[in-house]
């Protein structure tokens, strides 16, 4: 039996997803998928040990109804539909997804390229030239994103650490992939006084994920009420007065 479950404190939640046991020594994947549109889950791809399986999913988009499948060999298992709420159409984050902004895109700027890979060559006395070719480029393209007043300080602070970042949309736009790990070029933005906001133009490359082999950690609330069984509010708050609400959310709770 394979269940999902939105988890986590942040915004948007993450989903945890839970195979009550994997065959001994069969090769597994796990995957999510909206309509005809499928991505890997962290962690999603191992051997069967014949215990339960664990994983948690950062890269779904939002506001559509996704299905996670887990196929082990032959066997196909399913897990129900579920929703991941998103505010807005666009959320930007860092690939553990310890940075998130949920942003609104600007209308228009969806425009995307397709790079050839074709490199051509005049010969003298031939009107036709010869030409070197590789495998074509992935989808290049440039958002337009609105940056609220408040968001300001950490789209800046995502953009300076300089890793891939990832895309996940909250609405279905055409033929864009419902989400994406990117790199980006350089950014350039334009200000809308009335309105007190930023529009950044952010250009983009598809990569591959550089950690899909990595399991993501994440609690539910029964890990928090275990971890915590015992204790009462005063100790709590003893134990937790140097953290605020937002290091409480993403504390690894199996260090207690």
């Amino acid at each position: 039996m394979i269940t999902a479950t939105l988890i986590g404190g942040g915004t948007p939640q993450m989903v945890q997803i839970v195979i009550d046991a994997t065959p001994a020594g069969v090769p597994w994947t796990l995957t999510g998928s909206v309509d005809d549109q499928t991505w890997p889950v962290p962690g999603g791809v191992g051997v069967g040990d014949g215990g339960q399986l664990v994983l948690t999913d950062n890269r779904a988009p939002g506001n559509r109804p996704i299905v996670y499948t887990f196929a082990a060999g032959a066997a196909r298992q399913a897990s129900e539909p579920i929703v991941v709420p998103f505010s807005t159409d666009f959320v930007l984050q860092s690939l553990t997804g310890s940075r998130s902004l949920a942003l609104e895109l600007y209308s228009g700027s969806l425009n995307t390229e397709l790079s050839s890979n074709h490199a051509q060559f005049r010969i003298p006395g031939r009107s036709r030239p010869s030409i070197r070719y590789d495998v074509g480029g992935d989808i290049e393209g440039n958002f337009g994103v609105i940056v609220e007043r408040d968001q300001a300080q950490t789209f800046r602070e995502m953009i300076l650490e300089g890793g891939p970042l990832l895309y996940r949309l909250g609405a279905e736009l055409a033929d864009i992939d419902p989400v994406g790990v990117i790199a980006y070029g350089d950014l350039s933005s334009e200000l809308l006084p009335r309105h007190g906001k930023r529009v950044w133009r952010l250009p983009y490359t598809l990569i591959d994920d550089p950690y899909l082999d990595v399991r993501l950690g994440a609690f539910s609330w029964d890990d928090v009420d275990a971890a915590l069984a015992g204790m009462t509010w005063t100790e709590f708050d003893t134990r937790f007065a140097a953290l605020t609400w937002d290091q409480v959310d993403t504390f690894d709770w199996a260090t207690i």
